[in-house]
């Protein structure tokens, strides 16, 4: 059984994954389907986060069971997720005024130990035998 850090580990390697796969999609958008930005990043968005949802679950931590209650509770931390970080760059960016790049900074270091605890404890977490 891999341990936290071990599976932390992981679970950046993914997200660099993601992050990469978004990107893809959202370039392909673009530029070849000559697609609308705001709606080629939510088409990434969505493409990411099942490329994610599926490596997670296969990879990160192990899972094989439940995987339609699994997808919606990774949908709602990777929306989590989005929050925090559009959260933290409107703090940086609008009321302290600073460089978003600081807020970029700053997500980068947040959201992704948040994200991570919600996949760990709850998205992925085994059920509690009853009995």
């Amino acid at each position: 059984m891999p341990t936290l850090l071990h599976r932390f580990g992981r679970f950046a390697v993914v997200g660099a994954l993601a992050t990469a796969t978004h990107a893809a999609v959202f370039t392909a958008a673009i530029e070849a389907a000559h697609v609308e930005p705001v709606l080629a990043t939510a088409l990434a968005f969505v493409v990411a986060m099942l490329t994610g949802f599926a490596l997670n679950r296969r990879w990160t931590f192990a899972v094989s069971n439940a995987p339609a209650r699994r997808l919606w509770r990774y949908a709602f931390a990777a929306l989590a997720g989005l929050a925090l970080n559009a959260g933290i760059m409107y703090c940086v960016v609008h009321l302290l005024h600073w460089s978003p790049y600081l807020g970029l900074a700053a997500a980068i270091v947040i959201v992704p130990p948040v994200t991570f605890t919600l996949n760990h404890f709850w998205v992925f977490r085994d059920p509690v035998p009853r009995g």
